[in-house]
């Protein structure tokens, strides 16, 4: 979603139970549980969606995607080798 386009929803759906740990561990609370119908394996985790939980989603979202990055451009390096 752009930056600078305020998110109005009252709620997010997180699909990650991962996420939704480290979302839980930094004082956020689920305020519903549901099925995922497309994978019966798994839960959704509703959070409130507050300015607060948006900085934290986001903040959360780029230390992943920096870990990611950091991780393939290492698997690069030693696929060279």
């Amino acid at each position: 979603m752009n930056a600078s386009v305020k998110d109005t929803r009252k709620s997010r759906l997180i699909f990650d139970a991962k996420i939704a740990r480290k979302l839980l561990k930094q004082g956020f609370v689920v305020i519903d549980i549901k099925p995922n119908r497309e994978n019966t394996d798994k839960s959704i985790f509703v959070f409130e969606n507050t300015e607060e939980f948006q900085n934290a989603l986001t903040q959360l979202m780029d230390e992943i995607k920096a870990k990611k990055e950091a991780e393939d451009s290492e698997q690069l390096v030693m696929d060279v080798d």
